[in-house]
């Protein structure tokens, strides 16, 4: 099934936003079976966590490309009930880059970043007496991986003049699942979930944190301890929202599977014809 995982925090606005893009029908009610749980019933998944850019300016000081991490901690289910009866969902986002403008007030991201989405039976995520590392990502990356999705090209969203997010604004990224564990996703009717699916994970509430930071989430994200907010050539970002599952509508429904089959059977008729 070609599905979209989307990120709406609340507001309408990102909702539209996704939809226009993907053109998508929601997924509701789907199914989470996990080792030794099952979460029924998910329409849209809680999230928060912290992430960190770097912006490198063209010589003109406006243009920039830039690059971008994450962990986030999934937490909640359809605006506010507990996901899990223990443990953790967790987000890890690495190699996300794209460009933006200063004076145009916009970023928007490349293809290549990779979002890795993980279930860890114990509470890893930031806490170092369970296990948490700057190897493991603070804790993000730990215990079994049950998705991975690679970064498409668009989405973005606005800045401020000095390149950190608009303060509480929506950012967008869009995905591609490239692999899925067996026996973990289900739609609402019980058939399973295939990798071909596309995310949308918008993040609302984006804004500079300046808040003290943790150091093991500083090396994590930054690379040493001692880096701290110096916009607009690097920050750190708080983000917080919800992500919501959506069927994609070309191709539809399996996606590059059902696309590919038919480009079989296509050959396979030629070669009878002739």
């Amino acid at each position: 099934m070609n599905a979209v995982f989307k990120a709406i925090a609340g507001v309408a606005i990102g909702a539209t936003m996704m939809s226009a893009a993907t053109a998508g029908t929601l997924i509701d009610n789907y199914t989470l079976k996990l080792p030794g749980q099952t979460v029924n019933g998910i329409g849209a998944l809680g999230f928060n966590g912290e992430s960190f850019v770097s912006n490198t300016f063209a010589s003109n000081n406006n243009n920039f490309t830039f690059t971008d991490n994450g962990i986030f901690n999934v937490t909640t289910n359809n605006g506010g009930a507990a996901l899990l009866d223990f443990g953790q969902l967790t987000l890890d986002y690495h190699g996300g880059t794209g460009s933006g403008s200063l004076s145009g007030g916009t970023i928007s991201f490349n293809a290549g970043g990779v979002l890795d989405i993980y279930y860890n039976p114990t509470k890893a995520y930031a806490n170092a007496g369970k296990g948490a590392t700057v190897a493991n990502r603070d804790g993000a990356a730990t215990g079994t991986k049950i998705a991975t999705f690679t970064q498409l090209a668009g989405g973005g969203g606005s800045i401020n003049p000095n390149g950190t997010p608009s303060s509480n604004g929506t950012l967008t990224l869009l995905f591609q699942a490239t692999s899925l564990a067996d026996g973990i996703w289900f739609d609402s009717n019980g058939k399973a979930l295939t990798a071909g699916f596309t995310t949308g994970f918008v993040t609302s509430n984006a804004s500079q944190d300046i808040n003290k930071i943790d150091g093991m989430l500083k090396e994590t994200l930054a690379g040493s301890s001692s880096v701290g907010n110096a916009a607009p050539n690097h920050f750190f970002v708080q983000n917080g929202g919800q992500m919501k599952l959506e069927s994609s509508a070309v191709p539809e429904p399996a996606s590059l599977a059902i696309f590919g089959a038919g480009l079989l059977g296509l050959g396979a008729l030629r070669r009878r014809k002739s």
